[in-house]
């Protein structure tokens, strides 16, 4: 018999099986409620407010709302169990490694909802598109590339997945009111940055004037120079290789590093 902190496939399927057994109806309401949404707003706004959507790049603001939104939200209830001690004590107890239990979350909360998003969105765009088809005549135009022109489009998706990464930490932490505690972390942390960063800049620039006003966060500071006739403002930016270290990090350390932290974090949780 394998012991219980080994990686073992089959026992990481039964998990997944049980847990999609005790989870269905709320995955399955979740996504419904998702494509309700998207296809009744969209069809609302054909047929009844008679308000077309010309391009696809109309309906591209939807979509990213209800990404980001639908997706932190799903992930904030990824280890809601633990909220409750007889759930917590049956999750904690199940026959599975922690690994084969946070694994199995991961990609649900992931790499599923990621998909089942998009497949939701793909039949939402169809049945919105043939009923104003069917109500006006118009075709809506593919105007809009979501990877592409610019490329930079992609960047959207990191900061999603470095989100997602955030908001399954807070699951590990926060096991009731997750989604709300998480939010209310992350602006906590991001007023700390700023502060951080107007305490650098003023070091940096001096107390004379109050360049933390017209700075972008460890990224450039804003100067205006000359007088008393002209002005004009010098724009005071990172060097190239600190740019290119912010864009590695972005692409390839903040969510990894947010994911391990709430492996074990849920590793060492106890009821």
């Amino acid at each position: 018999m394998q012991p219980n902190n080994v990686f073992n496939a089959h026992r990481m399927q039964l998990y997944l099986q049980k847990h999609f057994t005790d989870h269905y109806r709320f995955y399955g309401m979740g996504m419904l409620t998702i494509f309700g949404l998207m296809t009744g707003i969209g069809v609302l706004m054909v047929t009844v407010g008679r308000d077309p959507f010309h391009e696809l790049s109309n309906m591209v603001p939807f979509y990213y709302i209800g990404l980001f939104f639908g997706g932190t939200l799903f992930t904030s209830r990824a280890f809601n169990e633990l909220g409750s001690k007889e759930k917590g004590v049956d999750f904690l107890m199940l026959p599975a490694s922690q690994f084969e239990k946070f694994i199995t979350l991961f990609l649900i909360s992931s790499l599923g909802f990621f998909i089942a998003y998009h497949i939701s969105c793909y039949l939402s765009f169809m049945i919105v598109e043939k009923v104003q088809k069917a109500a006006t005549g118009l075709p809506i135009a593919k105007d809009y590339l979501f990877l592409d022109h610019p490329k930079e489009k992609v960047y959207i998706y990191y900061g999603y997945f470095i989100l997602q990464a955030a908001f399954l930490l807070g699951a590990t932490y926060f096991h009731k009111y997750s989604f709300i505690k998480t939010v209310l972390s992350i602006f906590v942390f991001a007023f700390a940055l700023w502060l951080i960063n107007c305490v650098i800049v003023t070091l940096i620039f001096g107390f004379g004037n109050e360049f933390w006003k017209r700075s972008v966060p460890f990224l450039l500071v804003s100067k205006l120079e000359g007088g008393p006739v002209a002005w004009h403002t010098t724009l005071y930016l990172i060097p190239k290789w600190l740019q290119d270290t912010y864009l590695f990090t972005i692409k390839f350390v903040i969510a990894p590093v947010l994911w391990t932290i709430a492996y074990f974090r849920l590793k060492d949780q106890e009821i």
